[in-house]
C-alpha cells in the first residue's frame, strides 16, 4: 500500500502532444488516488481547463518565455515551496531544466519522463529518469547515467477500456489521428489508401488532427480523388467519438518514440496497423497488430487490404490489442510503478 504523497508535476509547453497528454492524465490518476497534486504549467497551454476542473488538483499557471526566464523560475521555486511537496517529476526540456534548478535549492528529489532520446544538457540535476522503452533507456546509459537512475516505465492512457470487442461495419472502417506534421506520415496513408480502392476493396477513412501539413493532406486527397471515401475531421477532444466508429485503426508514422494514440485504439478494442517504429515495436507483437515497413505504401496498402478481407483476422488482432492494453497500459497497471519511483527516491540519501 503506498502512502499518501505530496507531488509536484511541472509541464511548460503550451501544446497538446503525447508527452503533454502524459502530463494532463498523470496528474488526473494520482489525485484520484489520493495524492496531494500541484500541476504547474504554462498560463497559455491547452489542456488547462481540464486540469482546472479536476477538484483535486493545486493548478498553478505561470507566465513563461523561454528557459532562462528568471521572473517564471522565481515564481515556480515559490510556488514550490509553498507547496512543499515530497517529489518533483519535470516533463521536456524546459521543465526538467527549470525543474532541476528548483528542486535544488529546495532539496526536493527530481524525477523526469523521456519521452524521446533527450538532449542531456537540458537535464543536469535530475535524480531519476523514467524512460518509456528500452530504446530510451539504452541511450541514458551510453551518455553516461547509471542503471539504478534509471526505470523503464511505458506510457498509459486514461481512456477508458471497453469490455468486448465490437461488431465490425461493412464495408470496413479506418481512422487515423495526430499531429498534421510530415514525420507522422499521412501522406504515406492516403496514397496507399488510394492503391486499396484500386484493388477493388471498399472502405472508409477518417482522419483527425490539426497541424502545418492539413492543408497540403486535404489537397493531395482531392489529387488522389479521395473525397468519397476520406474525412478529414478537425482536432479529436474525445478519441473514444472517432475510434469507436471505426473497425481499424492506422498508425502511419515515419518517427514514433512511443505513441499513446495506440494505447487509446488498444483501449477501445480496435485491430491496430503500425509502422515499424520505435514505440510500436515497443508495444506488439504480430499477435497485436499488422506491421509495415516505415513509408511502405505497398506494405500499407497489404494491410489495410488483408483486414478488409479478413474481418475474423481483425476481430482477432482487435482482442489481443484489448488485452494487452488491460493488463500492461491501462492506469491500473503504470500508475503503482511510477509511485514505487517515488518512494523509492524518497528512500535514497
Amino acid at each position: 500500500m503506498i502512502r499518501p504523497l505530496r507531488i509536484t508535476q511541472l509541464m511548460l509547453s503550451q501544446g497538446l502532444g503525447g508527452a503533454e497528454r502524459y502530463f494532463v492524465d498523470l496528474c488526473g490518476a494520482l489525485a484520484d488516488r489520493g495524492h496531494a497534486v500541484q500541476a504547474i504549467f504554462h498560463r497559455d497551454f491547452v489542456a488547462r481547463n481540464e486540469l482546472e476542473a479536476h477538484a483535486n488538483i493545486q493548478c498553478v499557471p505561470v507566465r513563461i518565455w523561454a528557459g532562462w526566464d528568471l521572473w517564471a523560475r522565481r515564481t515556480i521555486r515559490e510556488q514550490v515551496r509553498q507547496f512543499s511537496p515530497q517529489v518533483m517529476q519535470a516533463h521536456l526540456a524546459r521543465g526538467a531544466r527549470i525543474g532541476g534548478a528548483v528542486c535544488t535549492s529546495l532539496k526536493v528529489p527530481l524525477t523526469v519522463k523521456t519521452h524521446n532520446r533527450v538532449n542531456l544538457k537540458y537535464y543536469p540535476h535530475v535524480d531519476h529518469f523514467i524512460a518509456t522503452t528500452a530504446a530510451q533507456k539504452a541511450y541514458l546509459m551510453t551518455h553516461g547515467i547509471a542503471e539504478d537512475r534509471v526505470s523503464i516505465i511505458p506510457n498509459f492512457s486514461a481512456l477508458a477500456a471497453v469490455d468486448d470487442v465490437a461488431m465490425l461495419h461493412h464495408p470496413i472502417r479506418f481512422c487515423s489521428y495526430g499531429r498534421m506534421v510530415q514525420k507522422k506520415g499521412f501522406d504515406v496513408l492516403l496514397r496507399a489508401f488510394r492503391l486499396f480502392l484500386d484493388r477493388g476493396n471498399q472502405g472508409l477513412l477518417q482522419i483527425g488532427g490539426d497541424g502545418a501539413e492539413r492543408g497540403a493532406l486535404e489537397k493531395l486527397a482531392v489529387e488522389l480523388n479521395l473525397n468519397a471515401h476520406v474525412e478529414f475531421v478537425g482536432w479529436i477532444a474525445h478519441p473514444a467519438q472517432i475510434l469507436d466508429a471505426c473497425d481499424v485503426f492506422v498508425l502511419p508514422s515515419l518517427d514514433e518514440p512511443f505513441g499513446i494514440v495506440l494505447l487509446e485504439a488498444m483501449a477501445r478494442g480496435k485491430a491496430i496497423i503500425a509502422t515499424r517504429t520505435q514505440g510500436p515495436l515497443e508495444i506488439f507483437d504480430n499477435a497485436a497488430a499488422w506491421l509495415v515497413d516505415i513509408g511502405d505504401e505497398i506494405g500499407l496498402t497489404d494491410a489495410l487490404s488483408y483486414a478488409a478481407q479478413h474481418p475474423e483476422a481483425v476481430a482477432l488482432k482487435a482482442e489481443a490489442a484489448l488485452k494487452c492494453f488491460k493488463q500492461t497500459y491501462a492506469t491500473d497497471a503504470v500508475i503503482p510503478r511510477i509511485l514505487e519511483v517515488y518512494e523509492a527516491m524518497l528512500t535514497k540519501p
